[in-house]
């Protein structure tokens, strides 16, 4: 099965092509892209990566977005973009959790991670993933998170709050691949079965800015 996985829950585009034949998974080819523009770096991410991996788009089955915890937009963007090669391909969908996709590299290294992004608002996206399983999903401020053991803790928002969270465990240094959200880790951890459109469901934890805009303006109300 040909995979294209896609997320732009973050401030970097990743895009990956793998197979995956009798319970194994290989990348074929992966591009991260720091953007501005999500969805125009998306678009030409998943071209290049595809041309990378010697691949047709027609040739994809499986389309897996990531679904956030992230940006709002970005999130957004990657599920309408999956939705849309889904339905001009017929490749079915799949979904899977931004903070799962930045852990997974991560549990390769380590047997008890806390991935970390930053939520921004003073606050981050967390949960911790061990050998216990995953821990709920929490949108909190960096000096309100707790730990019983010492988890290798990942991602932009450990970096970011390294002062607030280098007392629950190791952090690696600001520059380790192991911060960055990639579209590989996506493919190391999705559960890959198919999802109707209507269910490929964003994980946005908490309020968009413009809804909590919207609700602290009394004029925008109706």
């Amino acid at each position: 099965m040909l995979i294209l996985a896609l997320d732009a829950s973050t401030p970097v585009v990743a895009v990956a092509v793998a197979r995956a034949e009798e319970g194994e998974r290989q990348i074929l080819a992966e591009i991260s892209v720091s953007a501005c523009g999500a969805s125009e770096a998306l678009l030409s991410a998943i071209h290049a990566a595809l041309d990378l991996a010697g691949e047709d788009l027609a040739a994809v089955e499986r389309v897996l977005a990531g679904v956030g915890p992230g940006t709002f937009t970005g999130i957004r963007i990657a599920a309408s973009t999956a939705r849309a090669i889904s339905l001009g391909t017929g490749a079915a969908l799949a979904s899977n959790s931004t903070l799962a996709a930045l852990a997974a590299p991560a549990l390769s290294a380590a047997p008890d991670v806390l991935a970390v992004l930053d939520a921004k608002r003073g606050e981050v996206f967390a949960q911790r993933f061990s050998s216990a399983g995953e821990g709920e999903i929490a949108c909190v401020k960096p000096e309100e998170l707790s730990a019983e053991s010492e988890p290798l803790v990942v991602g932009d928002g450990a970096v970011r709050y390294r002062d607030a969270l280098s007392r629950l465990g190791r952090i690696p240094p600001d520059d380790s691949s192991l911060h960055r959200v990639t579209a590989g880790g996506h493919v190391m951890s999705a559960d890959l079965s198919p999802v109707e459109a209507g269910d490929l469901a964003p994980i946005y934890v908490r309020q968009p800015d413009a809804e909590v805009r919207r609700d602290l303006n009394p004029w925008s109300r109706p």
